[in-house]
């Protein structure tokens, strides 16, 4: 029978870091049914891609690296960042596009999973989280890699293709389309 630390790190890799690439599709899918290019455009969708990159990079240091205080620091910071921009993003879309149920739905999710990535972290890492918050950093600041490969073998190798065709190559051709649109209409 597993352990309730294992069933919680399994959830982490089998549902919610692939729930929130689903859900990231689904906004996508939402910005190219309102024609984004055409209203909020590049602006937005700068947006979106900095919101990728400030949730993708903790991500990828807590898989890849040995989770220290500077590790922790980082993914605090890029928490804290991601949602400064969310609400920016939020700000410019409202009055210059539609934004649907379904998409009001999803930023539901991509608002609280990265929160609850980064709890399951703290709580998984909780006496390096203490050193964070009592200023116990002396020595506690390197970044090193894992002796220990996160997931299964090939996990990484599936979710980083996965990552690839449901919001990097979509957030990208967004990005493009809004680009081209502008300069098609200066």
């Amino acid at each position: 029978m597993p352990t309730v630390e294992e069933l919680v790190y399994n959830m982490i890799l089998f549902v919610f870091l692939p729930l929130w690439l689903v859900c990231g599709g689904i906004d996508y899918l939402c910005h190219r049914r309102t024609r984004i290019e055409e209203n909020s455009g590049v602006k937005e969708s700068i947006q979106h891609c900095l919101m990728g990159l400030q949730v993708g990079i903790p991500m990828f240091l807590v898989i890849y690296l040995e989770v220290t205080v500077g590790v922790l620091l980082v993914c605090v910071i890029f928490f804290i960042w991601h949602e400064i921009t969310a609400h920016r993003d939020l700000v410019l879309a409202e009055g210059q596009r539609v934004i649907s149920v379904w998409e009001q739905h999803v930023h539901g999710y991509l608002g609280t999973i990265p929160f609850f990535l980064l709890m399951l972290v703290l709580a998984f890492n909780w006496t390096t989280f203490l050193d964070l918050l009592q200023f116990n950093w002396v020595g506690k600041m390197s970044f090193s890699f894992r002796r220990d490969p996160v997931g299964p073998n090939n996990y990484m190798l599936w979710y980083a293709s996965f990552m690839m065709f449901v919001a990097i190559i979509p957030y990208t051709e967004e990005l493009i389309r809004c680009i081209r649109y502008a300069n098609k209409n200066r």
